[in-house]
């Protein structure tokens, strides 16, 4: 039988659920992302597009793809919230269940959970959806009350009650996620989070943290050994720095160049959320040239964008790499020196990808593009949506494409999220070797804060 002086972290292996739980949030924020991303591209390229190539097949097409991409954001974006609150609010119960399915396996007393783990599963996660779904609820509500005074003023008919009727139904739908989340997901997790107290008791967890190595005692091992506490890879972290000025830099450019177009060349453009550019000014021809000059800088501001973004995916994955082979080859020597500490924190955290994460914001974008070619072929022959008519026959036949569009790009999605949590829970055996070593807390550095009146444990 096991010490109570023996009690230190683990990293529990926490099962499918779980490490689906954690991929599918982070596919539902990046996906999310990525449709916010779309929407801002086609602003911008239906500008560029207008004033590049005015009067023309192109032109038409993409201020057409750019008004239907409206629509795929917003019916993707209201389904895509709503599961990440579900998600968020599954956190609890999940690792809950988890930490107790170790527990029946033969985990000892003496293997305390790290504290990330842990707290996820005594703290509620149900307010993840009470949030969002407030917050939508307010939106959505509201413009469920326009909906329904036009309705009666219009004249109630099958159709518009068919339409109140389901828009009613949803918004009930969306209430009933808080009963279920706050109460049923709760009273789960509450279920088995008291099994985890009654297993690992405050005296193994106080000892178990009274192991903890702070930032001040590995730097001062590091020091005695002579080393310091630079990362690896400093020549990759310094190009993805100037990647990212880079990005930021060209994006600024690009909206800068876009607002002073929008100014110049439509003076009566609204500036609300849906704006709608109004008349094309009539211009001198300096102007004309200095606006197809910034016109053209947009597109090429944008590509610029595109292409560090690219490189700092690349530099990610780089310094990833690089990484564990640090922290394996000091795993793999008993006499070494803990990593840095800055590493060891990052290397505890579980995450996605970068190429992931950028994979997810494609799916998210190429879902609504889907949606939107979709929707212009559906309704460019009904006489209230007269606007659409206007789609060139290049444009009709890419509709077909649409609903695949969508389902590649779900399909992807899904892909995307059972790769994660494959390469999570493979590296939950790397995180259990770390801490086991050199226990820290898996937490962002910046928010990280020293309990008082403990100095921690020395490094040896």
């Amino acid at each position: 039988m096991s010490s109570l002086a023996d009690s230190r972290w683990r990293v529990h292996p926490i099962g499918k659920a779980a490490t689906l739980r954690r991929a599918a949030a982070d596919a539902m924020f990046w996906g999310l992302m990525g449709l916010v991303a779309l929407f801002a591209i086609a602003l911008l390229s239906g500008i560029v597009a207008e004033e590049v190539l005015p009067e023309s097949q192109a032109a038409s097409t993409l201020d057409l793809v750019t008004r239907a991409s409206v629509v795929g954001d917003l019916a993707l974006g209201l389904s895509g919230l709503l599961a990440y609150g579900l998600l968020g609010a599954l956190e609890g119960p999940l690792m809950a269940r988890a930490l107790v399915a170790t527990i029946r396996r033969g985990a000892p007393e003496t293997s305390v959970p790290i504290p990330l783990q842990w707290e996820a599963a005594r703290d509620s996660s149900a307010r993840a959806y009470r949030l969002i779904v407030i917050w939508l609820l307010t939106i959505v509500g509201l413009c469920f009350l326009i909906v329904v005074f036009a309705t009666f003023e219009s004249g109630v008919d099958p159709v518009g009650l068919a339409i109140l009727g389901g828009g009613a139904l949803l918004l009930a739908m969306i209430w009933a996620g808080i009963p279920l989340t706050g109460r049923v997901f709760r009273r789960w997790q509450v279920r088995h989070s008291e099994e985890l107290a009654q297993w690992w008791t405050q005296p193994h967890r106080i000892l178990a943290a009274g192991r903890e190595l702070t930032a001040q005692g590995i730097s001062e091992a590091r020091a005695r050994a002579g080393l310091g506490g630079a990362l690896p890879g400093r020549g990759t972290r310094t190009l993805s720095t100037v990647l990212v000025t880079v990005a930021a830099f060209a994006a600024m450019a690009g909206l800068t160049a876009f607002e002073i177009v929008v100014a110049v060349a439509y003076p009566d453009a609204t500036r609300t959320a849906s704006r709608q550019l109004g008349e094309r000014a009539d211009l001198g021809p300096e102007a004309e040239r200095i606006v197809d000059l910034l016109a053209m800088g947009m597109g090429a501001a944008g590509g610029v964008a595109l292409l560090a973004l690219a490189g700092i995916v690349v530099c990610t994955i780089i310094l990833r790499r690089s990484e564990h082979r640090v922290l394996r080859r000091a795993l793999a020597d008993t006499a070494a020196v803990p990593p840095p500490y800055a590493l060891l924190r990052r290397a505890m955290a579980p995450t996605s990808l970068a190429i992931l994460k950028v994979l997810f914001a494609f799916s998210g974008a190429g879902a609504a593009l889907g949606i939107a070619l979709w929707f212009v072929d559906a309704v460019a022959e009904l006489p209230d949506w007269d606007h659409y008519a206007a789609a060139g026959p290049e444009l009709r036949a890419a509709g077909a494409l649409g609903p695949w569009i969508v389902l590649g790009s779900l399909t992807v999605l899904a892909l995307g999220i059972v790769i994660s949590s494959v390469l999570d829970a493979r590296d939950q055996s790397l995180r259990d070797e770390l801490v086991q070593r050199w226990p820290v807390r898996p937490l962002p550095e910046d928010s990280a804060a020293e309990e008082p009146g403990r100095p921690g444990a020395s490094v040896h």
